[in-house]
């Protein structure tokens, strides 16, 4: 089987958590059309990323602490994340670009950083950026959507049809908890859904992450390290996940 398959088949095991708390495993044999074994295996793998628990035969959502919604994380680590910003800008040509800036405050302060050029075409949902960038020389575009009120971004429930007909030359990448994953994650399934077409449509990928969601777990997992082409990131050299991240991608430390 696909790994694209088995991760769609464990974020579907925790959509069902997210509304009915707990599942049988029996449910999910029959639900999925696999092995007892293969759902067991599901569990198991979920379990140790911290976002259930396994107990009679059943799987149990683990109610953790939701992420501060982003208002509340502007200020939180600034002159970090400002530093990571200033990372990444050195990654822009100084000729035009197309870019693309995905939600969450790290990259609301590369939005920020970016007021002081006047090439680039910028593409984004959120809506810190959008204010980061209201008095902007770029050119600057949003493809809308629902608002949704924690990540301060704009969200379709269906594939927003203008990401699949551009093409990015950049795209700049948040991330929520990653504790016990293998990769970067996001705390919903709609702006996963936007952050794997930003992926597919962009040439170079780039994570912004600062060292306080090493520490968090979050839903569900967009990608593994390996599929953007750097991380830019505050972790200290000497952290655990240094070594795992150098040896998928390119790593820039601030």
């Amino acid at each position: 089987m696909k790994a694209d398959e088995i991760q769609r088949r464990r974020e579907a095991i925790l959509a069902m958590l997210q509304q009915q708390k707990k599942v049988k495993v029996s449910a999910l044999v029959k639900m999925f059309g696999v092995s007892d074994e293969t759902i067991r295996k599901d569990l198991r793998i979920l379990e140790n990323q911290g976002l259930l628990v396994k107990k009679f035969g059943q799987a149990i959502l683990t109610e953790t602490k939701p992420l501060a919604p982003v208002s509340q994380r502007t200020t939180k680590l600034l002159q970090e994340k400002q530093r990571i910003a200033a990372a990444a800008i050195a990654l822009l040509p100084k000729t035009k670009a197309a870019i693309a800036l995905d939600q969450g405050s790290t990259v609301a302060a590369l939005a920020q950083a970016l007021n002081e050029f006047d090439q680039y075409t910028i593409m984004t949902s959120s809506l810190l950026a959008l204010i980061a960038l209201q008095n902007t020389r770029n050119e600057l575009y949003t493809p809308g959507g629902h608002y949704n009120l924690a990540d301060m971004s704009f969200q379709s429930s269906r594939d927003p049809e203008v990401y699949g007909q551009i093409h990015l030359d950049f795209c700049f990448l948040g991330s929520s908890g990653v504790s016990g994953r293998e990769g970067f994650c996001s705390s919903s399934f709609e702006d996963s859904k936007m952050k794997k077409l930003l992926l597919k449509n962009s040439v170079t990928k780039v994570l912004l992450i600062d060292e306080s969601k090493f520490s968090q777990s979050s839903l569900v997992q967009v990608g593994t390290w390996a599929d953007v082409d750097y991380v830019v990131t505050n972790l200290k050299i000497t952290a655990p996940e240094v070594k795992a991240i150098k040896a998928q991608t390119r790593l820039i430390l601030v």
